[in-house]
């Protein structure tokens, strides 16, 4: 076996169809024009997704909630919105089919409360998505989230200042969304980055 063959079959080398033929768990982001770019052709599932934004309301809800709608519609367990930066808006989350008598609302201090919350909500089994803002976080917290999501089998969100951008990060996907509806992916499993991606983020659920 050559050496080539030997890196590919421990995952440490991929050609640059592989990621498109790798399985993984995903739900769709309901972006025709994005699915295609993620392993799995959405968002992935047991694993933490790290959304970098360059300021807030930079179109963050708008690129999650088809994903979230469809996710609320699936079975009748909760959404941790951990963090919200604003009161969500009730009725704007009711167009979109989201339940929001269950979506559950949570403030964390600090970093370590914020891992802790998405930890016990996550071992809890009654949590089907988590959404958090935040700020700093080191690795080993961001590890335990990662495990956590792998445990849960449930997207997790993290929605942190684009500053990070250059900050080394577990996540399984990261992207950067800009305040133009453009969006790159950084990282993503088995496969290369993916810079410049043109959305088109709806105001309202099309019917």
């Amino acid at each position: 076996m050559t050496m080539l063959d030997t890196l590919t079959e421990q995952g440490r080398l991929w050609s640059a169809r592989h990621w498109q033929e790798t399985r993984i768990p995903a739900i769709t982001t309901g972006l025709p024009e994005l699915d295609p770019h993620l392993p799995g052709h959405g968002w992935p599932l047991g694993a933490v997704t790290e959304i970098l934004i360059d300021q807030r309301a930079s179109g963050e809800l708008r690129l999650l909630l088809p994903a979230l709608a469809r996710l609320s519609t699936q079975d009748a367990r909760w959404q941790l919105w951990l963090n919200p930066p604003l009161h969500p808006c009730a009725p704007a989350l009711q167009q979109w089919q989201l339940d929001t008598e269950r979506v559950l609302l949570a403030r964390a201090k600090n970093a370590n409360d914020l891992c802790y919350s998405l930890e016990k909500s996550l071992n809890s089994g009654g949590c089907q998505a988590a959404l958090t803002w935040c700020e700093a976080l080191d690795k080993a917290l961001m590890r335990r989230i990662q495990l956590a999501a792998e445990r849960a089998r449930v997207p997790v969100f993290l929605l942190r200042p684009a500053r990070f951008v250059q900050q080394p990060s577990v996540a399984a996907l990261r992207v950067h969304l800009h305040a133009d509806s453009r969006l790159d992916v950084l990282k993503r499993r088995a496969g290369w980055p993916r810079p410049d991606i043109s959305l088109s983020l709806p105001l309202t659920p099309e019917h």
